[in-house]
């Protein structure tokens, strides 16, 4: 079959979290991440856990399979590749993994580049829109804030996960405070506010992708890439729509708000932090 094929794709995986209390996660932790895979040689690769072969792991990475022998997984992948077999469904990974479809150097090549200041700041400024059309406070600009969930962006990019404890553990209020959030300690309004509230969501830089099909082979595919207020559409618009991260978003208890984005590839992850 030969010809144009359309992709229009608006994937956005949800995640929220009160101070103290953690509402359903869009995605099994264990399972659909892109991970560091480091080996004992102190090479690593970015990629996805398919499954096994032989005396081996099947990663992808860039639309390719790699064999990764589990004799050079390190201890952490070790339990993890452990933990993913013992899932009920460990194939679901791939299909995870599928949901964003993975995009070669060379059509990363033709990607816009991306302010993450300007694109924090249209989070930001989008999310306040919505708390002004309903009579709620507005949320103020926090430095300390923003560092947070820049970080957490960041960690669930290199650390392969997607959820509000991070490997070691630590809630919202925990990384917060391991970063000396000086709001823990003394509230900028005076007020005793005693931990984080937080919405993560993770999009792709794409919003379509058009390929050209002949002899039942894909030939070519043209990306349509997002800009900055597309994609802080995207994030907010996906925010609202699900209950509990709107809860957040309109929580007239909060009165500051910090945003991290971190982009790795096609990947935007993004962190809300409400204070």
């Amino acid at each position: 079959m030969n010809g144009l094929h359309y992709f229009f794709l608006g994937f956005l995986l949800l995640a929220s979290v009160g101070a103290g209390f953690v509402f359903g996660s869009a995605v099994d932790e264990r399972r659909g991440q892109l991970r560091s895979w480091p080996d004992k040689d102190g090479r690593t690769i970015q990629a996805y856990l398919k499954g096994m072969k032989g005396e081996g792991v099947l990663l992808v990475k860039d639309g390719k399979e790699y064999l990764f022998p589990i004799s050079r997984l390190s201890r952490s992948d070790r339990t993890y590749l452990n933990d993913w077999l013992e899932s009920p469904n460990p194939n679901e990974d791939a299909r995870q993994a599928e949901a964003f479809p993975v995009l070669s150097d060379k059509e990363l090549e033709t990607a816009p580049l991306l302010s993450l200041e300007l694109l924090e700041k249209k989070v930001f400024d989008l999310t306040n829109d919505e708390r002004k059309a309903l009579g709620i406070i507005v949320l103020k600009a926090y430095e300390e804030l923003d560092s947070v969930a820049r970080l957490h962006s960041e960690d669930m990019s290199v650390r392969g996960f997607f959820a509000h404890h991070n490997p070691d553990g630590q809630s919202p209020t925990d990384r917060a405070r391991k970063a000396g959030f000086s709001g823990l300690v003394k509230s900028p309004d005076g007020k005793l506010r005693p931990g984080l509230s937080e919405n993560i969501a993770r999009v792709g830089r794409y919003s379509s992708i058009r390929q050209s099909v002949r002899n039942e082979k894909v030939v070519s595919r043209r990306i349509g890439w997002q800009k900055e207020d597309d994609l802080a559409r995207q994030i907010v618009r996906g925010l609202l729509n699900s209950p509990e991260h709107k809860k957040n978003i309109l929580d007239p208890t909060k009165a500051y708000l910090g945003v991290g984005i971190y982009v790795f590839r096609e990947h935007v992850f993004v962190t809300q932090n409400f204070f």
